[in-house]
Formats: C-alpha cells, structure tokens, sequence
C-alpha cells in the first residue's frame, strides 16, 4: 500500500488551503479525506466575510495577510470561474461612550499593523450606508479593505483544484481514528478503507476535530456554539455594501450579491435550541432599530451553522509537543474562511519543517498547559 508523506483529514476552507500551500512547497505525494467531501460541512455554508477589524496582534496580522491573498485569488489559484472578492467594508456601530473607548484600542493596534480603520461619525456612516439610523449609534469604526467572497463553497474547490493539478488525491472516507505506534504518528485507519500509512497527519477536520484528536489521547478545548443566519427576499436595490455589526446590540447583517440580506442575533438572551418565532422577532426588533429598511423586507430562510470555539476564541495551529507526526489546525471559532490563507500557509510551512511568514507560535496546543491565552475580544 502507498506511503503518503501527509493526510490532511478535513477538506473544508482549511484543509484545502493546507493542501494548497504544501503543494507551494514541493508537496505533492498528499492525501486529503473528508466524509462527505470538499466543502460538505460548515463551510460550504459561509457567508464568505473577510475582515481585518481585530483586537489581537496575531489576528490582526494574520487576517491582514489573508485579504492580501483575496485580493490576489484569482492569480494564485486559476480557478475555472472568477473568485469575485468585494472590497465594501465593514462597519461597526457603538452605543456608548465606554463602548467606543474599549474599542478605540484595536483601532490603535489594527493602524500600527497597516489596517487602515478609522472611526465616523454617525453622519459620516451615514454616507456609506444611506438606510442606517444615525440617531442609533454615537459612533462608528470603519475599514474599507475589508470584504466578502460571497461563494464560500467555490473558493474552496478552487484551493482543492490547485492542489490536486499539482498531484494531490482527495477521497471520500470517514477517518476513525490516527495511527500512534509507539509515540509516533503512523497515518490513519478509515472505516471503508483501512490502514493508510503516512509520515505526518494534519487534523483539520472542523466539527469532528475533537473527536478526532481524542484518538490519539489529545483532548482539544474546543465547545460547540450554534449561530443561527436569516436570509431575506431579493432587493433589486443596493441598500447594505458593508457589513454592518454592533456588538452591543448583538446584531449582524449584509446584503449579498444576489440581493438577498442576511442577518443575524448575537445576543445572549437567546441561547439553542432557538426557537424560530422568538428569534427572528428579536433579530428584526434590534436590526429594524439600527437598519429601518429591514422593515420592508421579508425573511425568507434560515440556516444554522456552528462554531468550533476555543476558551480564548483563537485556533490551535501546528504540532503537539510529545506526538511526532501530528499536526493540527482547529478551533478556528468562526473565523477559518477569512484566515484560510494565512492559516493554511503557516501550518503547511510548519509540516514542511520551515519557518513560517506569520509567527503562530502564540496559538500552539502548548498554550492551554502553559496559560497563555490570548483572548479575542472581536468574535462575532
């Protein structure tokens, strides 16, 4: 039976990115296995967002390198259709004094790593987003690199294409479990395949990364979080470019380019099972308030998706000390799509046994043991 140098188990945003970039490195002898195929999970599900709006020096960065690389997709990965990455924004909206000056700091940080975030006065949001109510807010932040690819499940199978016309497979299997043989990694047993034998193995199985992980006697701090989106009918019009978020009021929505509106409730008085009614009533209530166009649209559709979140809502990236030949990108807490290329070169320079452009030491599994969290304050 074939050895393979590396078996990325995960074919989502961050396993096909992983793939890609080793195969930037020289890889080729690959192997990516996922259950239900590429992009069949929570990715192909993404509303696509990709922002630089952080309050961590490691997202920051990161999530910097990442839009570079969306400006660019269509150069790196010759998809078969366009990628159409949009460059409107995100804007955030504050209510209070204390609110802005807590955010104030990540504005600071996101300016002194090249993020060009600047704060507006409700007139000045007002500019960019018409229909908004500016006697709703006191203040707002706003970058205009940030952005969206909108079609999530394309920009997937874009990375997957790349990577397999440089030599990388892709099955179908669910893996059960790693292969540890004597303290080291061997490769994979599949429940329709068997045994595939391999030098490293990169668990990047999203949702089923724990459960994974605990094959190989690793315990991953991950919970799982449902997070509910409500699409509305078409708007022929654009009403909404940017995204527009207030974390006070735990309201989210964007307008699509198909003209569909998507939102959602962040607030905590709501927790899962979520009941339809009382969701989309207070998700109208809080967005009408800050958005008074919502009142003339109807929700059509919802979709619910969950994050794999981490105590400190950052992703475990690279290799566990003790356990040579396992590697692990997880956690990623709601933010993989947008960091998928940053997160996918790292780990892949990381298995190639290089250093890496952006350091990622800080997320390594060691953290947890060592309390060194590094708390993400902007978690949407």
């Amino acid at each position: 039976m074939k050895n393979y140098d590396v078996i990325i188990v995960g074919a989502g945003i961050i396993g096909c990115s992983i793939a890609y970039f080793l195969t930037e490195k020289g890889y080729s002898n690959v192997l990516v296995i996922d259950k239900g195929g590429i992009a069949s999970d929570i990715t192909g599900i993404c509303p696509g967002g990709v922002r630089q709006q952080w309050g961590t020096e490691i997202n920051c960065i990161m999530s910097k390198a990442s839009t570079e690389f969306f400006k660019n997709i269509n150069a790196y990965l010759e998809p078969e259709h366009e990628i159409k990455f949009r460059e409107v924004g995100y804007l955030y909206t504050f209510h209070s004094e204390e609110a802005k000056r807590k955010y104030a700091q990540s504005v600071t940080l996101q300016n002194s790593l090249g993020i060009p975030t600047k704060f507006l006065s409700p007139l000045e949001a007002k500019e960019i987003v018409p229909g908004i109510n500016e006697s709703s807010f006191i203040a707002s932040s706003f970058c205009e690199t940030d952005g969206f690819a909108d079609d999530a499940y394309h920009v997937t199978h874009s990375f997957a294409k790349a990577a397999k016309r440089k030599g990388v497979q892709f099955i179908n299997d669910d893996v059960e479990r790693i292969i540890v043989e004597n303290g080291v990694v061997k490769g994979v047993y599949c429940k329709n395949r068997g045994s595939i034998t391999c030098d490293k193995v990169v668990n990047a199985a999203g949702l089923g990364s724990k459960g994974l992980a605990k094959t190989a006697e690793i315990d991953l701090p991950i919970n799982f979080e449902v997070r509910r989106i409500l699409y509305t009918n078409r708007v022929t019009e654009r009403i909404l470019e940017p995204l527009l978020i207030s974390f006070e009021m735990g309201f989210a929505a964007k307008q699509l380019t198909d003209g569909t509106i998507y939102l959602s409730y962040l607030g905590k008085d709501l927790q899962p099972p979520f009941n339809m009614f009382d969701f989309q009533l207070r998700a109208a209530e809080v967005g009408t308030e800050i958005f008074p166009p919502l009142t003339d649209l109807v929700i059509h559709s919802h979709v619910d998706g969950t994050y794999d979140s981490t105590p400190d809502h950052q992703a475990i990236l690279g290799c566990v000390d003790g356990l040579p030949g396992y590697y692990q990108a997880v956690g990623m807490s709601g933010h993989g799509f947008m960091m998928s290329p940053a997160v996918g070169e790292a780990v892949a320079t990381i298995v190639a046994e290089q250093t890496p452009k952006i350091d990622v030491s800080s997320l390594n599994y060691r953290r947890f043991k060592n309390n060194q969290l590094i708390f993400e304050p902007s978690v949407v």
